[in-house]
């Protein structure tokens, strides 16, 4: 077979979902196709992640001010009626750290918090009532609750449009394919806004929100499928 180099694009645009493909055709026998396909979802869930930092002249001072921060955001959680399997944290760090060309000593405590809740009501509350308690670094991001429903779809989504191209290309240059030789897949998910850091709206309850507007999660597989060519 003449080696040649087939480049496509495919644009499937239906049912929330897309597809492109890179197409190579080689002198070993085979077709190789690199398809990826994006399924975009309901974002339903806010992922908030609150970042705890205390300083101090030593580190016994700096954790003990950083435990009274956590004894606070737990307080809080719980007023917000947050689920315990909706809290992830990971553990205290202290670090030593220096001023002024090392003259000054201290230390300062760093912990991350994931929260993750579904009523799209309370996220303003939630920061205020962050500010209004000295909370200085949070963000926000939109996810989804049917991500895996919406990796499953899309890596099907991929297989069957690298198949109908493999089809195509093989038909086009009067071969058939035969079976799949080799298969690799990767998945990843795109957030589609991120929530500035220390956002504060300070607008009335009735005052119009970006918070109004829907959002979509995108999730999107990457396949590479090797055919070979039937003798």
């Amino acid at each position: 077979m003449k080696k040649g180099i087939l480049l496509a694009a495919l644009m499937v645009i239906g049912l929330g979902c897309s597809a492109t493909a890179q197409t190579t055709t080689e002198e070993n026998g085979t077709i190789n196709i690199t398809m990826s396909a994006t399924e975009y979802l309901p974002a339903d869930r806010i992922i908030f992640n609150i970042n705890l930092n205390a300083e101090d002249k030593t580190p016994r001072q700096a954790y003990q001010k950083h435990k009274q921060q956590e004894e606070l955001l737990a307080r809080l959680l719980k007023e917000f009626d947050i689920e315990e399997k909706d809290i992830k944290f990971q553990p205290i760090r202290v670090d030593k750290m220096y001023r002024n060309n090392r003259n000054d000593m201290y230390s300062r405590t760093n912990q991350q918090v994931g929260v993750t809740f579904d009523d799209f009501e309370i996220y303003e509350e939630i920061q205020l009532t962050l500010i209004e308690n000295n909370f200085d670094s949070f963000n926000g991001s939109f996810s989804s609750s049917m991500l895996e429903e919406g990796k499953e779809k899309a890596l099907l989504t991929a297989i069957q449009a690298a198949r109908e191209r493999a089809m195509m290309i093989a038909e086009a240059s009067g071969v058939e394919i035969g079976s799949v030789y080799t298969i690799n897949y990767s998945e990843h998910t795109v957030q589609p806004m991120q929530g500035a850091q220390m956002e504060m709206r300070m607008m009335a309850d009735s005052a119009p929100s970006l918070m109004d507007f829907d959002q979509v999660v995108s999730v999107t597989s990457n396949i590479s499928i090797q055919f070979k060519i039937a003798d």
